[in-house]
């Protein structure tokens, strides 16, 4: 009897398989016998038994997982959560194909399964939230994007993992719409939020955009030109500039001589009262350009000429977000 409705269970499989991959998979290669026989056993009486069957479903890998989808959802209390146990543990192999299709299982599960297998699917992706996220930075940085890691100020205690400040993808990015769908992997962008900076002329959908957005509301997108000046401000201006507040070690302002406090008040020919004015001029520029910049120190006025520099990885030890 309890074969007999464990078996009836691969039914179900089918239809959800079919909503995880383009491919359509014949059913009797889904439920072949041994595996009924190891799905019997996870609720078996003795429990040796069921060790032992969960142990070979789990050295089975990715062939067990189209077999785990329908024991999910198991009408045996024991055959599910074992079924579920079996998941969360091909979720912390390092095999990336298999933890792929274990993401997507849960994902499918949580989103569309009854809501008590809802609530176990969450769970079991949630469990995975810290190395999901690790293995979705390292993707992105290795399409060619860059993650940027706050500093904490001394009299703040340690965080458990380095808090995020931005992510940027410019020229040298290579993951195009689907590259930038990795950042809706990483937890803390669903939670604390952040901020995206693109580079302009960097090729990106709208539609993509959109997606980020609705999927990430905490998440701040804003496009920046190629050319960096490196200063730090704010949106506040005066009527005859504005103030830098910070200066990017080696950056094209350190090199030109600019200092925090400094008044700039011209920049290009073109007077400015804002920090935004700056970041509109500056964006417009390119790399290996030079500028003139106008700033009060002081009472006396000076003039100096900036090469502009690219963006690039941020120097070490700034926690600061980028700046023009």
């Amino acid at each position: 009897m309890r074969f007999h409705q464990i078996s009836i269970l691969f039914v179900f499989a089918i239809s959800v398989i079919h909503t995880l991959s383009a491919e359509q998979i014949p059913a009797d290669a889904l439920i072949p016998e041994h595996s009924k026989i190891l799905l019997n056993e996870l609720n078996h009486p003795d429990f040796e038994h069921r060790e032992r069957a969960g142990d070979e479903l789990f050295g089975m890998g990715t062939k067990a997982i189209p077999l785990l989808i329908p024991a999910t959802e198991s009408p045996f209390p024991e055959v599910s959560m074992r079924a579920f146990e079996i998941l969360q543990r091909l979720y912390q192999v390092e095999d990336e194909a298999t933890i792929e299709e274990v993401e997507r299982v849960l994902a499918a599960l949580k989103s569309s399964g009854p809501l008590t297998i809802a609530l176990r699917a969450e769970r079991a992706f949630d469990s995975g939230a810290e190395p999901r996220q690790k293995r979705a930075i390292g993707q992105f940085q290795r399409l060619g994007g860059i993650v940027h890691y706050t500093n904490r100020g001394q009299d703040q205690q340690p965080l458990s993992r380095p808090m995020i400040e931005y992510f940027m993808i410019g020229r040298e990015w290579l993951g195009g719409d689907e590259g930038l769908r990795l950042l809706t992997k990483i937890e803390d962008l669903h939670t604390w939020g952040g901020q995206l900076y693109i580079i302009r002329g960097i090729q990106v959908s709208d539609e993509t955009l959109l997606d980020l957005r609705a999927e990430l509301p905490f998440l701040a997108i804003q496009l920046r030109g190629p050319a960096r000046l490196g200063i730090r401000g704010n949106g506040r201006g005066f009527a005859n500039g504005c103030v830098i507040q910070g200066i990017d070690p080696g950056s094209a302002a350190d090199l030109a001589g600019l200092q925090p406090l400094d008044q700039v008040t011209e920049i290009d020919g073109q007077p400015i009262s804002s920090f935004e004015d700056l970041i509109e001029i500056v964006g417009e520029k390119e790399p290996g350009e030079q500028i003139p910049i106008v700033y009060r120190r002081g009472e006396k006025i000076h003039q100096v000429v900036a090469t502009l520099s690219a963006w690039g990885k941020p120097a070490a030890g700034n926690g600061q977000p980028p700046q023009p």
